[in-house]
């Protein structure tokens, strides 16, 4: 079970940073302002990335309790919160701060 975990959330991680990047999805965020706000936001992003990978693969942290839909969601959430959060850390950690004004 941690293995599909690791490779869930990985894999969600990667989708969103090819979502994010790529040339077609930054064509479609500028179509609607929602839509740029939400290519630019990895939390809620992730969280639909998650919940198509969630049901594709399976994956309830929920478990052993299963409830349709809301098991879903949840861990959805959850992952991409958790993921969200490691990614600040890693930025924070090991990123370029640029303090100059512009």
């Amino acid at each position: 079970m941690i293995r599909w975990l690791a490779i869930y959330l990985v894999l969600g991680r990667l989708f969103i940073w090819a979502v994010q990047t790529s040339g077609p999805s930054k064509r479609i965020w500028r179509l609607h302002p929602l839509l740029t706000e939400l290519g630019e936001c990895d939390f809620c992003l992730g969280f639909w990335i998650y919940l198509a990978l969630g049901w594709a693969m399976k994956i309830n942290l929920l478990a052993p309790d299963y409830i349709p839909v809301l098991s879903e969601v949840g861990t959805a959430i959850v992952a991409s919160f958790m993921v969200h959060l490691v990614r600040l850390g890693w930025v924070m950690k090991f990123g370029v701060m640029d303090i100059t004004d512009n």
